[in-house]
């Protein structure tokens, strides 16, 4: 039997079946290649939608992710034949030229985040340390990128900040699994229950206040509004249950990704709202903003420059960006929208019609499954719509 190359996604701290890296990067992977892998923190080993899973064990602190766990993460992508190690976190970088030198494996590093401006935000690092640590990370981080035989990154402007000679935007957008369901639940924008929904955690300081300062807004213009939260950490859903009544803002703590859809398809608005445009922001593209999209829910988003980018002109026009950080400007668009029926129900049918037909992942990732094949070496070609349909039986 010929010794085919095993994918392998390696990540240390996202967990196995992570959106991005199992349900999208994985999954559209085990459709064009027969040996597909992912490393990860999970229960135990499994196979899933034609992919394996090699767990690892869940990391204790800090100090063990970001030293022990890249060598446990190494260790466990090991296996017979040539592989291809798709990076998922940058701690993992560290090891990189190393591994490189000594097993010949190729490398793929998949940049998320703008890991060294996150830095600078970490309250557990000491203030005086943030900066240089962060600058220190940046250094690191582009310099061990280098041994990588290919860069992707969740943005553009992202995976511009590596000057690589292989490099690749892989935006993170809903799958078309996500979309039809979400098609399948969305009911009718005058029948929905909820009015506005936020999605997704509140991490950075001030977005919970500034949010509750948003919704105070909105009630005070309309008494008669209901909001839902979902996805917040147990001690902002307790301070949120604490300031609203649960008549006026229901509170969900995270939920599994299975029941996101039933929810976004009875909201009206969906809201991603920032008080200040945080460094690491510069460069990103919430994939809520499109799930949102996806449900027919208008959208209330703070400016962010790459989200701008992405959509363009056309697609700006069809959503609602604030350029300052105003609660009531915030509260009064919100207004504006649910006053007018019809221009909810425009924007709910443009915007599901747009990420079915664009903004989507299905729409990037044969250009994924080439970029991978590059790498490895092969003149694979993506299968055809028939050969797909075959393997994914």
């Amino acid at each position: 039997m010929r010794n085919e190359v095993e994918i392998v996604l390696v990540s240390s701290g996202h967990p196995a079946l992570d959106q991005r890296v199992f349900a999208k990067e994985a999954v559209s992977l085990a459709r064009a290649f027969s040996r597909v892998r992912v490393v990860a923190p999970h229960a135990g080993d499994d196979v899933r939608d034609r992919v394996r899973i090699t767990a690892l064990p869940p990391y204790r602190s800090r100090l063990s992710r970001f030293l022990l766990r890249p060598l446990q993460a190494y260790w466990a992508a090991r296996g017979r034949g040539p592989r291809v190690l798709i990076l998922q976190d940058a701690e993992l970088l560290i090891l990189a030229p190393l591994v490189k030198l000594f097993t010949g494996w190729r490398l793929i590093y998949d940049v998320h985040e703008d890991f060294p401006e996150l830095i600078r935000g970490r309250t557990w690092i000491p203030s005086l340390l943030r900066r240089p640590m962060s600058n220190l990370v940046a250094l690191l981080e582009k310099g061990c990128a280098r041994a990588c035989d290919g860069v992707t990154g969740a943005t553009g402007a992202l995976t511009e900040h590596f000057p690589h000679a292989r490099r690749m935007a892989l935006y993170n957008l809903p799958s078309r699994a996500f979309i039809d369901e979400v098609a399948r639940q969305a009911r009718p924008p005058r029948e929905r229950g909820y009015d506005v929904v936020h999605l997704g955690t509140l991490a950075e300081a001030g977005r919970l206040e500034f949010l509750i300062a948003v919704l105070d807004e909105l009630f005070a213009r309309k008494p008669e509004a209901r909001g839902l939260i979902i996805g917040v950490r147990p001690d902002q859903e307790r301070a949120l249950a604490a300031h609203f009544p649960p008549e006026r803002v229901t509170v969900l703590g995270k939920i599994p990704y299975t029941q996101v859809a039933a929810y976004l398809g009875d909201c009206r608005i969906g809201v991603s709202l920032f008080p200040t445009l945080y460094p690491h922001l510069r460069c990103a593209v919430p994939v809520k903003v499109f799930e949102y999209m996806a449900a027919g829910c208008a959208v209330v988003t703070s400016h962010l420059p790459e989200l701008q980018r992405l959509i363009g002109d056309e697609g700006a026009a069809q959503v609602t960006i604030l350029y300052t950080p105003d609660a009531a400007r915030g509260a009064d668009e919100l207004t504006r929208l649910l006053d007018d029926p019809e221009l909810l129900e425009r924007r709910h049918t443009a915007l599901m019609q747009w990420v079915r037909s664009v903004w989507n992942w299905d729409a990037q990732a044969d250009h994924y499954v080439r970029f991978v094949a590059e790498i490895i070496g092969t003149p694979r070609a993506v299968p055809d719509a028939r050969t797909r349909d075959e393997l994914a039986r």
